[in-house]
């Protein structure tokens, strides 16, 4: 398996600076691990000569700027696209910092849960690095603590969550084609034209979102992401919420309230909070759905084929399990 490291930045060169120092100090293991720098056509000098200028350790540098300006939407969704079935990417915009543990949860995750000759876990798409305070899908947004809610099992499981994590997270190969192929039938000029309808989502509204898409093919696929999961809600990586695309300068700093979205750092070796000391067997992960309520594997492929407009089609030879009460395909296998 190989991770890169892909930075989509612009016009924040304070939050470059940042992010980089914490990717140079962070832990290999001796790992070489590539990193490249997506810039839309209008960044800035600062921001361009940092990047220029930056010497990375370990592993080769690359640098990809757009002619015309593509907006957020294409700047992340084509930030990295996989060489083959091995090649994971991280994706970081740059108001992001990580935790110096970053890598080695992310190298012992697909160790346990994509390369361990016992785990068979197909739906798992993502894992994130970062720990969510709320439930954003829903309008009241509700503070959540994965802490709180996990207790009766371990206050300290990781999890799997139906929601895909922006805030620091490594996408797998086959997920990741597969969400090229639905965002080029989704994305049209107006997202909201075409639009999955998620029942009680506010993602339903969404607009200028690579999220929303890839939220709605999750849904539609039963697809799920790991989850960290610590005291303090402390995670591997954390969001700044500086101004930026989503985040103006003046009035929209108001209804993202930086105490609900910026968690503390884990700057402490992380494996002796795991329950028994590792992380658990796949078939112990407790699993959330989108709404952060409990479910089940098969139940989050039951709620996707039953809203029936997943605009990518199951071939045949890609049909895992039928609901033979309804002859609707549960899941189809990632495409390829």
């Amino acid at each position: 398996m190989r991770i890169s490291i892909n930075v989509i930045t612009q016009n924040r060169a304070y939050s470059l600076k940042r992010l980089l120092k914490a990717l140079t100090d962070a832990y290999y293991l001796g790992d070489e691990v590539p990193i490249s720098f997506n810039m839309d056509s209008k960044v800035d000098e600062e921001t361009l000569h940092i990047v220029e200028a930056f010497d990375w350790p370990h592993g080769q540098k690359s640098l990809r700027r757009r002619i015309i300006q593509g907006g957020l939407i294409r700047a992340v969704s084509e930030s990295w696209y996989p060489r083959d079935d091995h090649d994971y990417g991280l994706l970081l915009e740059d108001d992001i910092e990580v935790s110096p543990f970053y890598y080695m949860w992310l190298k012992g995750s697909l160790m346990n849960y994509k390369y361990h000759p016992q785990v068979l876990l197909p739906e798992l798409s993502a894992i994130a690095l970062y720990s969510p305070r709320l439930v954003e899908v829903v309008k009241e947004r509700p503070k959540w603590n994965a802490t709180d809610f996990f207790k009766a099992i371990h206050p300290n499981t990781p999890y799997l969550h139906q929601l895909p994590c922006s805030w620091g997270a490594l996408f797998f190969p086959k997920h990741w084609r597969e969400f090229y192929v639905y965002m080029g039938s989704r994305f049209t000029e107006d997202a909201k034209a075409s639009s999955v309808q998620i029942p009680k989502s506010r993602t339903n509204g969404w607009q200028a979102s690579w999220k929303k898409f890839l939220i709605d093919m999750m849904y539609l696929r039963g697809y799920v992401a790991l989850y960290p999961n610590f005291p303090n809600q402390e995670s591997f990586s954390t969001n700044h919420m500086e101004p930026g695309a989503h985040i103006s300068a003046a009035g929209n700093v108001v209804q993202h309230n930086k105490e609900d979205f910026e968690v503390p750092l884990l700057m402490k070796d992380f494996w002796e909070l795991l329950p028994q000391g590792k992380l658990p067997p796949a078939s112990r992960l407790p699993v959330i759905d989108l709404f952060n309520q409990r479910a089940s594997l098969k139940a989050l492929k039951e709620s996707g084929a039953r809203l029936s407009q997943d605009v990518l089609p199951c071939p045949l030879d890609q049909i895992v399990h039928v609901d033979h009460s309804t002859g609707i395909p549960l899941r189809c296998a990632p495409f390829t």
